[in-house]
Formats: structure tokens, C-alpha cells, sequence
């Protein structure tokens, strides 16, 4: 063999090597053993780095990431992709939160293991990461509730309620830990982990946590635009409106002329931007802190068939009341609203444009001065706007980040 044959023939061994390890982390079916080469790749992953890494002018804002344990969150990927946590094994967590939709799920009702509707859609994780860092404080712990109807503070309860529901993945705690140590590629992984190989349900709840609060979304455009002009005493957009005006001030605050948007932005784009923050921040802000509203009531009904958090609560007041998500990534997100009923953002704009209606508890956000419901009625052009600039929200990293992907071979 030559030496350039040779060559030749070890760049191609090593290509191959890249583009398995890239694609694959454990071989093989979830409920099968693993080989001893897959057992590397998986013990390989905890090697990720899971700290999410924030831009500078979220920096600047206050806003410091959480340190995230990353063999913890290594082992919480294998979990949040492992069917045998559901009891015929055939739903993972992943499959009601999907990587390629920002891991929201594309149906309008979520699935259950047996192939029921749920009663309501679930909602995307992206940005569930670093809650305290991402929110301002609102209670004593710093975190806001989670959930559509805010029932819980804890991501570990989310977990533990997901699994144990007859409606979801129907098994008890002791059932899944059972399967779990049967394995032999988590009795390795806790090892490496916990120093031990006998799962426990807080270690296993813990991990599923870790990996889901690891999953931050700050990489889209409107991250980069914002970026490029925070700071910039040259910019049209300087560091102080990007960081105040923008979602606290009047609109008319934001310096900017009628024809030449801020670098990053198109004309359109910036339009929608400052239709947004005067219209939709204070329950939507794309930068958290600086939200006012975290839940409300936004009249899709007169009479809502899902009362929300009143159903938790049963106060009257809390009828039609759910939690204002985040819209990070709103663009892969559909459906939307909490029974999936608007397939399209288009038809959430017309929603909002003319058709809220009159429901007792409407947030005062959305009402006129005398109490009617808002019309906003956008035009065609305003439409467009708010659409091109939603779309910069879209985080195109983070659905092919290998961190968050299906660890399991696809068949």
C-alpha cells in the first residue's frame, strides 16, 4: 500500500468515525442492551457541555446563566428519549416534545400511551432553562409556575406527573425505576454519575430536570440583531432602548427613521418589532425579565370548555386564565393556544386583530378604556410585519444541537 493510499484510506476510517459519533451516541433498539462500542459513545456524551451561554446584551440586561451539571444532563437526554419509561412502551418524553418543532408537539391535543387525547396541548420546552435567570422573581423561589394552568413550581413534579398519569405514560415511579436498573447502559451511566448503579427516583427526576433546563434558545436572528446593536453608540437601536424602551417605554421613545431600520433588521422586520412591544411584550417579551404579564385570561371564548387555572383553583376569577408562554420559536411551534385551535400564526393575528371576545375575566391589557375588548385591526401590511419579525425568534441551532438530539440509533 502506498503512503498516499494509505492516507487516503485513514482520512476515510476517520470520516466515517465523525460522522457515526456526530449521528449516533447508543446503538441499537431503547429496550435492547447495548454493545460495548454504543456503552462508549453514551459514557462519550457526558463529555457535552450543557452551560447555556448567554449574549452579551442579555448580559448586560442582568441576566446570568445557571450553571447546568452536565453529566446530569447527559443522563436526563438518554431518559427524555427512553420509551420505556411509559408502560407499553411506546411513548418517550420526547415524543410530546420533538427537537425539530423546538421541542413542542405538533399535535393539537397531545397523545397519550395508549393513544388518547389529552386535554390540552403540550407546551414547547425550549427556554424552560434557567427560569430564575430568565424571569423576574415573582414569588419567593424566583420561578414562575409551570404548566398551562400553573399548578406546579417544580420541573420534577412536571416529570413525575407525566409518568404516573393513567392518561400519559401510565406507570407508578417504583415500575420505571425497575426497568432502569435492568439496564445495563444506566447502570453504567449512574456510575459515572452518581458514583453508583442502583437508580433512585430523585437521581432519575433530578437528571430529566437538569437536561430540560438546559435547553435555552438565544441563538436566532433577533439575537444577533440585537447583539450587533446593543452597545453601539452608532446604532440606531443603542443599549438602552434595546434594553428599556423596547419593552418598557412608549414606542415613540425608540429613535428610528421612517426608512432605514437598525443593522439586522429589514424595514418590515423592525415594523412587526415595534408593533410587538407595543401590542404584544407585556404578556410575550422575548426577553423575559422583562414581561408583566405570566398569566392571563385572552378571551378565545365567552365560555371556555377548559377553565384553565380555575379548574386548579376553582376560583371564578381564574376561569379562561392560562399561562402566557414564551414565544421564542413561535414559527415551528404550531398549533397554537392551549387546545391547538389556530393552526397557523396568521390566524393567531386575525385572532387578536378582531376577534377577542368579551369573557368577565379578560386581562385589562386587552380591554379599552371602557372595558370592551381591544381591536387591533391590523392591516395586511401590519400583519406581514409582525409575521417577518416572529420569524426571527426562530432558533435554527438549537433544533439540530446534537446536545438535545434522540441519543437512540433511528431505525
Amino acid at each position: 500500500m502506498t503512503r498516499f493510499t494509505l492516507l487516503l484510506f485513514v482520512v476515510a476510517i476517520l470520516a466515517i468515525a465523525c460522522k457515526r459519533e456526530a449521528s449516533i451516541v447508543i446503538q441499537g433498539d431503547p429496550t435492547d442492551l447495548l454493545d460495548k462500542v454504543a456503552l462508549e459513545r453514551a459514557l462519550h456524551s457526558l463529555d457535552y457541555d450543557y452551560t447555556p451561554s448567554f449574549p452579551n446584551y442579555l448580559k448586560s440586561a442582568g441576566l446570568q446563566p445557571v450553571p447546568i451539571d452536565k453529566k446530569k444532563a447527559a443522563l436526563g437526554r438518554v431518559l427524555f428519549y427512553d420509551k420505556i419509561l411509559s408502560h407499553n412502551q411506546s411513548l418517550s418524553c420526547a415524543s410530546c416534545h420533538e427537537q425539530s418543532r423546538a421541542f413542542a408537539d405538533a399535535k393539537g391535543f397531545s397523545m397519550g400511551v395508549n393513544g388518547q387525547k389529552l386535554e390540552r396541548q403540550s407546551l414547547p420546552l425550549a427556554n424552560t432553562a434557567n427560569f430564575a435567570a430568565h424571569y423576574r422573581q415573582l414569588n419567593d423561589t424566583g420561578i414562575p409556575p409551570f404548566l398551562w394552568d400553573g399548578r406546579t413550581l417544580s420541573l420534577d413534579e412536571i416529570s413525575r406527573m407525566a409518568i404516573t398519569s393513567p392518561d400519559e405514560m401510565n406507570m407508578s415511579m417504583e415500575e420505571v425505576l425497575e426497568r432502569i436498573r435492568s439496564k445495563d447502559y444506566y447502570q453504567a451511566l449512574w456510575r459515572r454519575v452518581f458514583g453508583h448503579s442502583s437508580p433512585k427516583e430523585n437521581e432519575m427526576l433530578e437528571a430529566l430536570s437538569e437536561f430540560v433546563k438546559a435547553i435555552g434558545s438565544v441563538h436566532a436572528s433577533f439575537d444577533a440583531s440585537m447583539e450587533m446593536n446593543a452597545g453601539n453608540p452608532n446604532a440606531t437601536v443603542k443599549a438602552d432602548t434595546s434594553v428599556s424602551a423596547f419593552y418598557h417605554g412608549p414606542p415613540n421613545v425608540i429613535i428610528v427613521k421612517d426608512t432605514t431600520p437598525p443593522p439586522g433588521f429589514t424595514l418590515s422586520q423592525f415594523r412587526g418589532l415595534r408593533l410587538f412591544t407595543r401590542n404584544c411584550s407585556g404578556c410575550h417579551s422575548a426577553i423575559r425579565p422583562f414581561q408583566q404579564v405570566f398569566e392571563a385570561c385572552n378571551g378565545l371564548s365567552l365560555i371556555y370548555k377548559d377553565q384553565g387555572k380555575g379548574k386548579i383553583t376553582g376560583n371564578p376569577q381564574d376561569y379562561g386564565v392560562f399561562k402566557a408562554i414564551s414565544l421564542r420559536n413561535v414559527a415551528l411551534t404550531a398549533p397554537y393556544m392551549h387546545d391547538g385551535r389556530f393552526k397557523t400564526l396568521t390566524e393567531v393575528i386575525d385572532f387578536y386583530s378582531t376577534g377577542i371576545q368579551p369573557h368577565p375575566n379578560l386581562h385589562p391589557l386587552l380591554r379599552n378604556p371602557d372595558g370592551s375588548p381591544k381591536r387591533f385591526n391590523f392591516t395586511a401590511k401590519e400583519k406581514q410585519d409582525l409575521l417577518n419579525f416572529l420569524d426571527m425568534l426562530t432558533d435554527k441551532k438549537l433544533v439540530e444541537d446534537v446536545r438535545f438530539s434522540n441519543p437512540f440509533k433511528q431505525q
